[in-house]
């Protein structure tokens, strides 16, 4: 019986195709250097402005700076400091 329990244990289970391999991830995968581009930064600048507000609807409130912050042009990421830009409520 605990050569069948070993067995169950070992069984390798398939990946979920839907899910990201964590460890092509950290390795700097594509994925992780365009969403370190593109996203990251934004989503860094709009979580410290909640830290910083504590707005009602947090999520809300990131939406609507994520939407606005997409709205600028694009240029390098000091000058898109969060403390210029009008508020997002």
């Amino acid at each position: 019986m605990e050569v069948e329990q070993q067995t169950k244990q070992e069984t390798p289970q398939l990946p979920d195709p839907d899910r990201i391999d964590i460890s092509e991830t950290i390795g700097g995968s594509q994925t992780r250097k365009y969403l370190n581009k593109h996203v990251t930064p934004a989503l860094l600048r709009g979580m410290r402005l909640i830290a910083k507000n504590q707005p009602e609807d947090p999520l809300k409130f990131l939406g609507e700076y994520l939407i606005q912050e997409s709205q600028l042009p694009q240029t390098s990421p000091a000058t898109n400091d969060p403390e210029n830009l009008p508020d997002a409520v």
